[in-house]
C-alpha cells in the first residue's frame, strides 16, 4: 500500500486557516468528516489538541496520530500554513505543517507504519522546502516522494521501537547505574562504549547479586549473616565497582529492520523483556515487551 493512497485532494488544505495547532487539527478533521471519513465528530474533537498523541518531525512539522472508533477507515490530511501555529502543553516549535492520522482501533499495524512513514518524509529539509511552497494539493500530492513512500503492510521493530535512548559508560560505577534505574524506573541499561556500541547489559540482576552482600537476611537462629561471602581482595563497594566487571556480556540485539514477528518470538521463547536496538553495532533505540503490547493494543 503506498501512503500517498491515505490522502487525497480534498484533505490537503493550504493555506490552513488556524491559528494553533489545536484550531489546525480541527480544520483538517472536517475535511474527513466532508469525505465521510469520520463516524462521530464530536467524539473525535474531544482527542484533537492532545500533544501527548503527537509527533513533532524536524523544524516545521507536527504529526497528531490517534486510534479511534470515531472514525471509519484509516486516513490522513495534510495542511500548510504561512504563518506559524502556536502551541500549547509544551510544543515549542514553529509548525508550519500539519498532519492528521486517524485509524479505528482495529487498524494499529498500518497505523504505526504511517506515523513512522510521514516522519521520515518530514524529516527531509527539501521536501518540506517543497511543500511549504505548493500552492495546491496537486502540487504536494504530484511530490516525488509522497508518490514513492510505501507501507510495508507488516510491522517492524522501526515502527515501534523507542528512540529516546537511555544507557551507560562501563566506567560508569554500578551505585551510578543503580540511581539512574531507581529514578528513570527502567530494570535495566545498555552498556556502550564511547562511539556507542553495545558492550553488555546491566539489570536489577546484576545489582541485586553485587550489592546484596551489603545487607544481611535473618536466618532460622534469629542471627543476621552476609548474603554471600566475597574472597578476600574482592572489592564489595558499589561505588567503587565500575559496570563493565558485572555486566551481562551476552546481550541479544536486534535491528531496526526485524520484523514484529521475529522479535516477538525470541520475547515469548526466550523470555526477553527488553532489547537493544543496533544500527551497525552502535545503540539507535529500544524495544521492549510493554513497548509493544502498548502499542499495538492502547490508544
Amino acid at each position: 500500500m503506498k501512503l500517498i493512497e491515505l490522502l487525497g485532494a480534498d484533505r490537503v488544505v493550504i493555506p490552513l486557516q488556524a491559528e494553533t495547532v489545536a484550531d489546525a487539527a480541527r480544520e483538517l478533521a472536517y475535511t474527513m468528516e466532508a469525505a465521510g471519513i469520520v463516524r462521530n465528530v464530536e467524539e473525535l474533537d474531544e482527542f484533537l489538541g492532545d500533544y501527548r498523541a503527537g509527533t513533532t518531525v524536524g523544524q516545521y512539522a507536527f504529526v497528531q496520530h490517534l486510534r479511534t472508533d470515531a472514525v471509519r477507515a484509516i486516513s490522513a490530511a495534510i495542511g500548510m500554513s504561512p504563518e506559524p501555529l502556536r502551541g500549547e502543553g509544551g510544543l515549542t516549535k514553529l509548525v508550519h505543517i500539519m498532519v492528521l492520522l486517524v485509524a479505528p482501533q482495529k487498524e494499529a499495524s498500518l497505523f504505526l507504519q504511517a506515523i513512522n512513514a510521514f516522519a521520515r518524509l518530514l524529516s527531509q529539509d527539501e521536501l518540506v522546502e517543497s511543500m511549504l511552497e505548493a500552492r495546491d494539493s496537486e502540487a504536494v500530492l504530484g511530490l516525488q516522494e509522497f508518490e514513492s513512500a510505501n507501507l510495508s503492510g507488516y510491522l517492524t521493530v522501526h515502527d515501534l521501537m523507542s528512540r529516546r535512548v537511555l544507557s551507560v559508560k562501563g566506567d560508569m560505577t554500578l551505585y551510578e547505574a543503580a540511581s539512574i534505574m531507581v529514578s528513570k524506573n527502567v530494570p535495566s541499561l545498555p552498556v556502550v562504549s564511547d562511539t556507542g556500541e553495545v558492550l553488555g547489559m546491566v539489570s536489577h540482576r546484576e545489582i541485586l547479586r553485587v550489592m546484596l552482600p551489603k545487607y544481611v537476611k535473618r536466618m532460622k537462629s534469629g542471627e543476621f549473616v552476609a548474603a554471600r561471602r566475597r574472597l578476600p581482595g574482592e572489592e564489595s563497594d558499589p561505588r567503587k565497582i565500575p559496570v563493565r566487571e558485572v555486566m551481562d556480556k551476552s546481550v541479544l540485539c536486534i535491528s531496526e529492520e526485524h520484523t514484529l514477528a521475529d522479535v516477538a518470538t525470541m520475547m515469548v521463547n526466550r523470555d526477553v523483556p527488553r532489547f537493544p536496538v543496533v544500527r551497525d553495532g552502535v545503540l539507535i533505540g529500544t524495544l521492549t515487551r510493554g513497548e509493544v503490547v502498548g502499542k499495538l493494543f492502547g490508544p
